[in-house]
């Protein structure tokens, strides 16, 4: 082959060469750009599938709360006028007019649970849940629910304090000072509040919260303006001379700080109006600053909490050993008893028990707090119920 002919044929065989490295070049960048795509789909695809499921577990689970709070709710409400009805269908047979059933007590303490929910809910007829497989009975409700109910009437009124009638707002004062007096309180005092202050003792917080309340000018224990502390905040305001209307409500009060505000907040409500422990529905907290509340005038707090200890154990084991769960052991004539059994005349005054603590039967206020739980969703309601009412006077979903 001539030279010349040769350079021709080397040259046609490296542009054939070359046009094929382009096209497989060409084709791998296709390859590789449609791979992506389809990770990028995918990728979607699996992330819209995992917020549909989120999206729908977090419904299932505010519906699972929303179940149970509503059958506390109806346990609330019905449970006093059973209890009533039963009450009175004993006396007649008995001829006792002393006699009382403690349903509503009971039913106050019934666990609700999904698992309660799914056994009421189910339907009992048996053709019907021979045609669902086990798997679409379990799933009958699915996750995880629960509702749970406390009294408001053991709580401090916090809006009684408005009421300078029949000494009642020194009465609500008193109890409000011996519980923010426990010794174990003293150091949530240090801390500032939200406009850079803090009160100096329990004396000074519990004088703002009155006057917050009250309806006069004057700041409580002194001649002076109960608005100063707040006029001289970037934004100042007044204080309220009005019932509270919301626990929240006490962040604004003079002295409150975040820890302090921790404190009271499950102590004391604004739904009731009286100025007594519900002994019946008191948690032994509740109780023990119902003590420090009678305790006698020379008796440091310090010294009572110290004492009581052997008494609260003694309250603890007879609420334990209670037959029928929910049945009221424990009343003002028995904490009487156990104070002088435990040798306590000398720290509490057994006549001031009678004034701080009270054996009301009925119960009208509860607080309510059901969760619901699907997956990794939770969902948490709290609402308080007047049940007399059957009407939802707080509500909150968080």
């Amino acid at each position: 082959m001539k030279p010349g002919h040769r350079l021709a044929h080397l040259r046609r065989e490296v542009g054939s060469s070359g046009e094929r490295g382009v096209a497989i070049m060409m084709v791998l960048i296709t390859i590789a750009l449609l791979a992506a795509v389809i990770v990028e789909f995918q990728y979607s695809a699996t992330v819209d599938l995992t917020l549909a499921y989120n999206a729908r577990d977090e419904l299932q689970a505010e519906y699972n709360a929303m179940a149970a709070l509503r059958l506390r709710a109806l346990l609330l409400r019905q449970g006093r006028a059973l209890e009533a009805g039963m009450s009175s269908m004993l006396q007649a047979l008995t001829g006792d007019a002393n006699t009382k059933l403690p349903l509503g007590q009971i039913l106050e303490q019934v666990p609700i649970s999904c698992g309660l929910l799914s056994t009421v809910l189910k339907k009992g007829d048996e053709a019907e849940d021979a045609r669902l497989d086990s798997k679409a009975k379990d799933d009958f409700f699915p996750g995880e629910c629960e509702a749970t109910s406390r009294s408001e009437h053991s709580k401090i009124s916090l809006n009684m304090l408005a009421n300078v009638t029949n000494n009642t707002s020194a009465q609500v004062q008193t109890m409000l000072l011996s519980f923010l007096s426990d010794p174990r309180l003293e150091e949530n005092f240090q801390s500032d509040d939200k406009s850079g202050s803090h009160a100096d003792n329990p004396q000074q917080l519990v004088a703002a919260i009155a006057d917050w309340v009250d309806r006069d000018k004057t700041e409580t224990g002194t001649s002076g303006d109960e608005d100063r502390r707040y006029s001289y905040l970037k934004d100042s305001y007044r204080a309220k001379n009005a019932p509270f209307d919301s626990i929240a409500e006490l962040q604004l009060v003079h002295g409150v700080s975040d820890h302090v505000y921790a404190v009271l907040r499950d102590h004391v409500t604004i739904y009731t109006d009286g100025t007594a422990i519900e002994l019946s529905t008191a948690t032994p907290e509740r109780i023990l600053f119902g003590l420090l509340a009678a305790r006698r005038v020379a008796v440091p707090p310090e010294q009572l909490v110290t004492g009581v200890g052997n008494l609260m154990r003694s309250i603890a084991d007879m609420r334990a050993a209670s037959p029928i769960p929910g049945m009221a052991q424990l009343n003002v004539q028995t904490l009487i008893a156990l104070v002088s059994a435990a040798g306590l005349d000398s720290l509490i005054d057994v006549q001031r028990i009678r004034e701080v603590f009270t054996d009301r039967p009925g119960t009208t206020w509860y607080s309510l707090t059901a969760t619901g739980k699907v997956g990794n969703a939770s969902r948490t309601l709290r609402a308080v119920l007047q049940s007399t009412e059957g009407q939802f006077y707080y509500f909150r979903m968080e």
